[in-house]
């Protein structure tokens, strides 16, 4: 079998301390008749895969072995280069000796459960860049030993959006973890305030009735929050007001500041960062 990216072997020739290698080689294969756990090192990235260090000899683990996976080539590309010099563990499921071929599988790696605190900064490695923001693993912060870590860095929890302009995937960056949504992802940023439309406690708010103060800001426009903090937009939508749609403008026209009225919570509008309502109103009458 020829020399391939993924076949990453160690061809024995006069050079080579020939004893030496075998007896490396017989420790290995005792592992592999075994199907014991061996510790690898992975020392370079190539285009599938690791190329790695166990027992003193070159293996190959493929990405689709890996202690973890990732949805695309891309985000591997992105991360390798921070794992290299890592220890891991697998199983070596394929091995030949002329020439020497080790493979190994780390599915099987149960990492232990990360358990991180609100609005604390970690490390984290951009794994791609959307238009939206910025998917990043956290795994480095703890040197990997948690696995993968992933979370969003949606645009409106930056504080800078500088930053989002300057940073690339494979960049290594700091950031807040604002805790998580309702779907259990990471929300990350730097941005509390507008992070917390991410949180699962605001989201519980959504088909609920709340109170809601009305503001006349010094433009003379109409704003409007729940709880007194939390900004809020009325629509006036169709799927909403069927047929009464002019009776809901004008309620809204003749509110004044410092009004307090109750609204349904129909949604989170996560790119304005705000609760979207609906006026507890009656159509009028015929």
């Amino acid at each position: 079998m020829g020399k391939t990216p993924e076949n990453i072997e160690y061809y024995l020739n006069p050079k080579n301390d020939k004893d030496y290698l075998q007896d490396l080689l017989f420790r290995v294969k005792q592992s592999f008749e075994n199907q014991e756990n061996v510790v690898f090192k992975i020392v370079k990235t190539k285009e599938k895969g690791f190329s790695v260090k166990v027992g003193g000899l070159f293996a190959f683990v493929s990405f689709n072995h890996f202690s973890w996976s990732y949805p695309s080539f891309e985000f591997w590309q992105n991360i390798s280069e921070h794992l290299i010099g890592k220890y891991f563990t697998g199983r070596i499921y394929k091995l030949k000796e002329k020439p020497i071929l080790i493979q190994i599988d780390a599915k099987e790696k149960v990492f232990e459960k990360v358990i991180l605190k609100e609005y604390y900064r970690y490390k984290g490695v951009i794994l791609q860049k959307t238009k939206y923001g910025l998917f990043v693993d956290l795994g480095v912060h703890f040197n990997w030993k948690f696995g993968s870590i992933i979370g969003l860095i949606h645009k409106s929890t930056l504080m800078n959006v500088i930053d989002y302009d300057n940073w690339n995937a494979g960049d290594k960056i700091t950031t807040l973890f604002l805790g998580y949504n309702e779907d259990k992802q990471l929300i990350l940023g730097d941005n509390i305030a507008k992070g917390i439309f991410f949180r699962k406690q605001l989201g519980g708010l959504i088909g609920t009735v709340q109170k809601v103060n009305v503001v006349i800001n010094k433009n003379g426009e109409t704003e409007y929050f729940v709880f007194g903090k939390y900004k809020a937009i009325i629509p006036i939508k169709k799927e909403f007001y069927p047929n009464f749609r002019t009776t809901a403008k004008k309620y809204t026209y003749e509110l004044k500041d410092g009004d307090e009225i109750e609204c349904e919570i129909i949604k989170i509008n996560k790119k304005r960062d705000c609760f979207i309502l609906k006026l507890l109103i009656e159509p009028p009458s015929n």
